[in-house]
């Protein structure tokens, strides 16, 4: 049974390690030199840079990074941070600023001393909204995409029902209800939560529907951990784990046009760079796994699609600061102050290959309508007015930054287009307004399948890793007992 994989990105890999684990011939087919798309870390001049996510969680005891080593056998480089480590500093208006440490009773207590015993309630039910979804999530196929699912749904839904029957009006009024309507009206800290919401959400605590905010908030507590390396160790540790299980990884293999044969996919025409640049070849499959948005993918197909209207894309300046300029603090910071919100990761040189220097990404939302249908000229006017805005607000949380930054670069939104190719460069998934935003797996063709953070659950590194699980256990279960689940079944 051949399964072909569209996209190394970490859904797609995590899909194609557990397949190929399970007996298939995979082959992931990549247009870049390195595994990650948006999650993924590249080299320019002896430095490694996120090329967008930097966030990591997922390693908790029960987390889908910890489920995966322990499938595959593998491990992941990476450092866990213990409780009572502050995991991000965020800057308020008037000169405020909050810590998010590991654990939540070191949350809880830096939130109260931050911003007085008004919050306890909202971080209450944040709490207890969190742990009931986690104990519902892993696994969870939503919506369903088939019988199969459905029946699965059924099957978890009821039981963890009735064990939380007496939260259960709460829960369901939570599809609907916002995430800022159980936050009391400090304006401090509903801009916090703004800024936080922004990261995983795409959206602000006005339009986050509760649940989602409710589990989007709870990241510090999920295991969150440091990549040694960079964000990219993930794609590349899941490539090896592909490799390993028999399957093959072929990068500068760009699928150009999907081939349809009788109402299913047939196979992909693949045009190659390197040594062989410009060459076509067509591969055949039997199944198909394409890690796109819906758009890119449709394109594919001769009939591409547009990104939603309310969809981000992000601008995103990288940079290298000497050790002794860099003001100390967490790993992550974010400006939340006056203008707009910035997001700040910082990584130390040594684990980067350059000791003595700390590597900075920082990331801000941006529309995807202002970079569209610029000329050549109006582009560069705009991206070095953007780049010229990230700068200072950076300046605010690391004073003299430009002054001390050995290298600065900017990334735009048709930065993250021409070398992930998304379409129009749009990141982040779906804005989580309502439960039903996010897509299943499901496509038109019965053999073709998408992971990604435009499925559910999406929306971050460990989601887009669960939606991987999701698809290779929907793949083999359709398959029936002649292709093994990695280790018998999936625990759920």
């Amino acid at each position: 049974m051949r399964v072909i994989v569209i996209g190394a990105g970490v859904g797609g890999l995590t899909a194609a390690a557990l397949l190929a684990k399970a007996g298939l011939e995979v082959t992931v087919l990549e247009a870049h030199l390195y595994p990650g798309g948006s999650a993924g870390t590249f080299v320019h001049r002896g430095y490694r840079f996120d090329a967008g996510a930097t966030l990591l969680a997922g390693f908790d005891p029960d987390g889908v990074f910890t489920r995966l080593e322990q499938w595959l056998g593998l491990e992941f480089p990476v450092q866990r941070l213990s409780a009572g480590e502050s995991l991000m500093r965020v800057f308020l208006p008037e000169g405020r600023s909050v810590d998010r440490p590991v654990g939540r009773s070191y949350e809880q207590a830096a939130q109260l001393e931050a911003f007085g015993p008004w919050v306890g309630g909202f971080w209450t039910w944040q709490e207890r909204r969190a742990q009931a979804l986690w104990s519902l999530a892993a696994g969870l196929p939503f919506p369903p995409a088939n019988l199969d699912e459905l029946g699965r749904l059924v099957r978890t839904g009821v039981p963890w029902a009735k064990q939380h029957w007496r939260e259960l009006p709460g829960i369901l009024t939570d599809f609907v209800r916002r995430t800022s309507a159980h936050a009391p009206p400090i304006p401090a800290f509903r801009r916090f939560l703004d800024a936080q919401l922004l990261i995983a959400s795409q959206a602000d605590a006005d339009r986050t529907y509760a649940l989602f905010g409710a589990a989007a908030l709870d990241l510090p507590h999920r295991g969150v951990a440091l990549p040694r390396g960079g964000m990219g160790v993930v794609a590349e540790t899941l490539a090896r784990a592909v490799e390993m299980q028999g399957g093959r990884v072929l990068y500068r293999h760009r699928v150009n046009r999907l081939v349809v044969h009788g109402g299913r996919l047939q196979a992909v025409e693949v045009v190659l760079g390197g040594r062989r640049r410009g060459q076509r070849e067509v591969l055949e499959g039997d199944l198909f796994v394409a890690n796109l948005t819906p758009g890119s993918l449709a394109g594919l197909l001769g009939r591409p699609g547009t990104p939603p209207s309310d969809g981000w894309g992000a601008f995103v300046v990288h940079a290298v600061l000497p050790e002794p300029d860099l003001p100390p603090g967490p790993p992550y910071r974010q400006w939340a102050g006056e203008g707009d919100w910035v997001f700040v990761s910082l990584a130390e040189g040594a684990r980067r290959g350059s000791p003595g220097v700390w590597v900075l990404s920082a990331s801000v939302h941006t529309p995807l309508s202002e970079w569209r249908g610029l000329s050549e000229e109006e582009y560069r006017a705009r991206k070095k007015a953007w780049q010229d805005r990230v700068e200072r607000q950076v300046e605010r949380i690391i004073p003299g930054f430009r002054e001390s930054a050995r290298l600065i670069l900017g990334a735009s939104p048709r930065t993250f287009a021409f070398y992930t190719s998304r379409q129009d460069g749009w990141v982040g998934g779906y804005p989580q307004i309502h439960p039903f935003r996010t897509p299943s797996p499901k496509t038109p063709y019965p053999n073709l399948f998408r992971v990604g953070e435009t499925i559910f659950p999406g929306q971050s590194v460990p989601a887009v890793a669960m939606g991987g699980i999701r698809v290779a256990e929907g793949i083999l279960t359709k398959l029936g007992a002649k292709y093994k689940y990695p280790t018998g079944s999936f625990p759920t």
